[in-house]
Order: C-alpha cells, then structure tokens, then sequence
C-alpha cells in the first residue's frame, strides 16, 4: 500500500463513515464529501455501523443523533469504550436543534462536534477541516504502536538528508499479513503489528545507535533509520528475531503444517506460508539520498522487490542499494 509522508509521499484520501437510516441524507453527504475529497462509506444502522468497525478503521464518523434500535449516543457510547476505536473523531448531527442538555450528553460520551440537519456547507467543509486538522496534530504517534507516525517520519528523513554521514532509509512490511489477518481477526492482527513494533524497538535498542529512529506508516508498515556501520546488525537482529517468535501468533497445527488456508485480494481460498519481513533499504554510501519523494519510491521499490526475489530464502529478506 502506498501512502504519503506529510504533503511528499505516504497518504490515502481520507474516509468518512456516514451513519443514517435516511438513504437520502447519505447520498446526499456522499456527493458532497466527494467533492471535498473524501471517501464516504455508509451504514444504515448503529448496528451495522458497530460491524463495520470491526474490520476497518475510518478518519471520522458522521453520527445521525435519532435512529430507531440504537441511538447515535449508543454508538457514539461503544466507539469510545473500545480501544481500538476510541481516538476515532465523531461528529453527532440530528434534524432538530441540538439544545444544551443533548450537546452536554453527547460531551460527556465523546462526540467532538456537533451538526444540525440542513447541512450548511462551508460550515460542514469548515468542521470537517478543523477536525482532520486536530487530529493530524494529535496524531503525531501512530494509535496503535505509540511509534512516531508520519509527519515524525517525514521530518527524520528531512533531518538526515540534510547532515553528513552515511545513513539507511529502511522500510519494513509484514509478508502474508493479510491472510493471517482475515483467518485470526484484528484483534490478533494487531498482536502482530504490536510484535513487529516490539522486534524493531529491540534490534535498535540492543544492535543500532542511541540516535537511531522507528517509526510506523501505519497498518504493517514500518520504517527505520540508522548509520550505515550498523545497518546489517541492527537487520540481521530485526529478521532473526522475528521468524524466531512469530510462531506464537499461529495455532499449533498451522506452525506444522507451515501455512494457513485464507482468502487473497479476489476472495479466493489461497494457502498463505507464515508471516514473515521484507526490508528495502537505501542508503548514501555510492550516490547522494534523492529528493524526499524519491527516496520513498526507491524504499518501495526496494521492499517488494525484497517479497518477490526467486533467490529469497525461507524467512525474512533485506534488499540494499
């Protein structure tokens, strides 16, 4: 996957999970949320908002206030109580006037904003703005991990381009991570991300230098910084511990079996071999770091060329330029 390092590269458009009963406020927000920018996905009940959730994270929530089952402050009540969507912005919105004792209620659950139907629009641009714009803010740190997120990324690689030494931009990502996350769930999904972080904090700590960086793009997406003299062991360390430990994370009949049977991209059965890294690396020791945008290209470029090499061995693979 692809995203946007701050405004180079690293970023997906952001998506907004509308969540109304009225199919026609939610072509309508559709339409002009896409005109924004954005990517909308809907759901027609708190309940299906609540599974939805369960597989994918959205930027921002867009709550109707008064649905019949299960009210907005409900939902709004459970994504706050669930770790993994508590830091999830939430904007109620309902068709009458919201009054002193509704925002105080909604407050006190964890709504950031409120809305009332007919939408103004450059008010609605304006909040959803200020809101993303918070958050980015916020968000330095990625949610899950605590590692610095993209913006930190994006300064690091600005810092380094611009001091003298030999440095390696390197880029991580879990091999048949997918897979094990569609078979085992996210909750062990994240298990493994929170492993990975773990691993790299490790081979920093224990093989690289007191100035050395991690930080995480964001899913199985990870970077990492260090000196050239260092490189191969603080790699050797990272690699090795993971395929040492990742067995943890299977059933006992998959680690013998060496595979899990899960569905791929166009949902069919496929046997996926277990987790394992790829790392690209680029470093300045034959030719000067390119501009920022280029040096996360080549990374990329390096990474699957690293998931995809014929020679690879079993485990995990380092691909150098």
């Amino acid at each position: 996957m692809l995203f946007r390092f701050g405004s180079v590269i690293l970023m997906e458009k952001k998506k907004i999970l509308v969540v109304d009963d009225d199919q026609s406020v939610v072509a309508y927000l559709e339409f002009l949320l896409s005109i924004y920018g954005y990517v909308m996905d809907g759901a027609p009940s708190g309940e299906e908002a609540l599974k939805k959730l369960e597989s994918y994270i959205p930027d921002l929530i867009f709550l109707d206030l008064m649905m019949p089952k299960m009210s907005g402050y409900e939902v709004c009540r459970r994504i706050r109580s669930n770790p993994r969507t508590s830091a999830i912005p939430v904007i109620l919105y309902t068709a009458s006037r919201i009054g002193p004792e509704e925002k105080a209620k909604g407050i006190e659950l964890g709504a950031d904003d409120f809305l009332s139907k007919p939408f103004n629009t450059q008010e609605l641009k304006a909040r959803l703005d200020r809101l993303f714009k918070r958050r980015t803010e916020d968000m330095g740190y990625n949610p899950l991990t605590k590692l610095p997120g993209n913006l930190f990324i994006e300064k690091e690689f600005k810092n380094r381009l611009n001091r003298k030494g030999f440095f390696a931009f390197c880029y991580l990502d879990i091999d048949n991570f997918k897979g094990y996350n569609d078979l085992y769930g996210f909750k062990k999904g994240d298990d493994a991300i929170l492993f990975t972080a773990d691993v790299l904090k490790k081979a920093i700590e224990e093989a690289g230098n007191p100035d050395d960086f991690v930080g995480h793009i964001g899913g199985d997406d990870f970077i990492f910084v260090t000196t050239v003299e260092k490189l191969d062991a603080v790699c050797e360390h990272a690699t090795k511990r993971f395929d040492k430990l990742v067995f943890q994370y299977y059933d006992e009949e998959d680690v013998k079996r060496g595979y899990i049977t899960s569905r791929d991209r166009e949902d069919k059965l496929k046997n996926f071999p277990l987790m394992t890294v790829s790392i690209g690396v680029l470093t300045n020791v034959n030719n000067p770091f390119p501009p920022l945008s280029a040096v996360v290209e080549k990374m990329t470029e390096l990474k699957s060329k690293a998931k995809k090499d014929p020679s690879r061995p079993k485990g995990s693979f380092v691909v150098k330029f």
